[in-house]
C-alpha cells in the first residue's frame, strides 16, 4: 500500500483529457448527425477522397465512448481508490459528488428529450423517425421511438435502468452508457474494498455488494466494466513505466485504424484496444511538462462535453424531422454541397443548443453540490483530496 500515490495530475494531462473529451463528444453527435442525414457509404455512388475521408472520421462514435470510459475509470475511479486506501472513503459524499454530477443535466435531459420527441411525432413525423416507418435502414434508429415514450419507461431511466429494466426513453440512444457509467460508480468502490481494505467488514460489504451487481446487471455492461477499471488501474501507474509520447500516440492511432477499417473483426477486441492504447497515452502525458496548445479553448469545450452527450440526440432527430417536411432534405441522403452545408449547420445548432443547455445545468454542478450538502448538513470535504483539476468530474 505504500507505493501507492495520490492521484496527481500534471498540466499537460488535465489539458490532454480536455482535448479528449471534447473531441469524443464531436465525434459522437459527428457520426449521429451524418447517420441521419446520409445515406450508407455503401450507396453513396462515386465518392472522392474528400467524402471519403468524410466517412472515415464520421464512423468513431462508439470508439470515443470507450474513451469516455477510460477517462471515468482514471478519474473517478482513481479517486476512489485513493480513499479507500486511505482509509477516508465516505459513501455520502461520494454519493454527493455523483448524483450532483449525473443528475444536474440528466433529468432535463430526459424532459427535453421527451418534449421534443413528442412535438416531433405529433407534427414533423411524415419520413417515420421516431416510429420508424420509414423505408431502409438508419443505423442509429434501431427501435419505435414514440413507443417509449410512456412514465413506467421514464422512470426506468431515471433511476439508470435503461437496457437493464426496460429500453433508453424516447430517442435518446446514447443513454445507453450512461447506465454504465452510474453503475460502474457502484461497482469500483465495492471492487476497492474488496482488494484493498484490510477491515473485515469492508471486506465483506464489497464481497456482498459486487454479487448484488453482478446478480443484477447483464453481461453487456459487466464486460465493459473492465475498461472502466483499466481507467482507475492507471492510479497505480501514473508516470512510471513511461513510453513516450509520440510512441503511444502512434500506438493510439494504430488501434483506432485498425478498429475503424475492422482489421480486428471482432466488435469487443476493437472496444479494448482502443480502451488500452487510450489509457498508455494518458500515462505517457504524466511524463511531460509542457502545457497543450489551446488548452483554454479545449477546457471550455469540454466544460459542456457531458451535456453534448446527453442532449443531443433527441435535437438532431427532432430538426432532421423537421426539415424533411420542410421539404430540404430527402432520404436516402446522396453526398452534395447542399446536403454538406446543411450538415454542418445542424451540427453548429446542435452545439449551440447544449451549450445553452448546459449553462443551466453542467455548470451549476458545484452549486447543487453545495445544496445537496447543506441538506444533508455536512461541509464538503477540503483534506486529503486527490489533486483533480476542477470541472474534469
Amino acid at each position: 500500500m505504500n507505493s501507492l500515490r495520490p492521484l496527481n495530475i500534471s498540466p499537460f494531462q488535465s489539458d490532454l483529457l480536455d482535448l479528449s473529451r471534447w473531441i469524443a463528444a464531436f465525434l459522437v453527435v459527428a457520426e449521429h448527425l451524418r447517420s441521419l442525414l446520409y445515406a450508407d457509404y455503401e450507396h453513396q455512388g462515386g465518392l472522392g477522397a474528400l467524402g471519403k475521408t468524410f466517412y472515415f472520421f464520421t464512423h468513431f462514435g462508439h470508439l470515443a465512448v470507450m474513451v469516455f470510459f477510460v477517462m471515468s475509470g482514471f478519474l473517478v475511479g482513481g479517486k476512489v481508490l485513493e480513499r479507500v486506501v486511505q482509509g477516508n472513503f465516505s459513501w455520502q459524499k461520494y454519493g454527493v459528488d455523483r448524483i450532483s454530477r449525473l443528475y444536474a443535466v440528466y433529468l432535463l435531459a430526459l424532459l427535453l428529450g421527451g418534449a421534443l420527441d413528442s412535438v416531433g411525432y405529433h407534427h414533423f413525423n411524415e419520413f417515420g423517425l421516431y416510429d420508424k416507418s420509414f423505408s431502409g435502414r438508419i443505423a442509429v434508429i434501431e427501435q419505435n421511438f414514440h413507443a417509449t415514450l410512456s412514465l413506467p419507461i421514464f422512470a426506468v431511466n431515471l433511476v439508470m435502468c435503461q437496457t437493464i429494466l426496460g429500453p433508453v426513453f424516447g430517442s435518446n440512444g446514447p443513454l445507453w452508457s450512461l447506465a454504465n457509467e452510474f453503475w460502474y460508480y457502484l461497482l469500483g468502490p465495492f471492487v476497492f474494498m474488496l482488494a484493498f481494505d484490510k477491515r473485515t467488514f469492508w471486506r465483506i460489504l464489497g464481497i456482498a455488494g459486487l454479487i448484488a451487481i453482478f446478480w443484477f446487471l447483464p453481461a453487456s455492461i459487466l464486460i465493459y466494466a473492465q475498461v472502466w477499471l483499466l481507467g482507475a488501474l492507471l492510479y497505480f501507474i501514473n508516470g512510471r513505466g513511461l513510453v513516450p509520447l509520440w510512441v503511444s500516440l502512434c500506438l493510439f492511432g494504430v488501434c483506432l485504424t485498425a478498429a475503424r477499417l475492422e482489421w480486428v473483426k471482432n466488435p469487443l477486441i476493437q472496444d479494448f484496444l482502443t480502451g488500452i492504447s487510450f489509457a498508455v497515452v494518458i500515462n505517457s502525458a504524466a511524463g511531460v511538462s509542457r502545457r497543450l496548445p489551446g488548452n483554454n479553448w479545449s477546457r471550455k469545450a469540454a466544460g459542456f462535453s457531458y451535456s453534448v452527450y446527453l442532449c443531443h440526440f433527441p435535437f438532431l432527430v427532432f430538426v432532421v424531422s423537421l426539415l424533411f417536411h420542410m421539404g430540404a432534405i430527402g432520404y436516402p441522403g446522396l453526398a452534395t454541397f447542399k446536403l454538406a452545408s446543411i450538415y454542418f449547420m445542424v451540427l453548429l445548432t446542435v452545439l449551440a443548443w447544449c451549450y445553452l443547455i448546459s449553462l443551466a445545468t453542467e455548470r451549476q454542478t458545484p452549486r447543487i453540490r453545495g445544496w445537496l450538502n447543506h441538506g444533508l448538513a455536512r461541509k464538503p470535504q477540503v483534506t486529503g483530496e486527490p489533486q483533480i483539476p476542477p470541472g474534469k468530474i
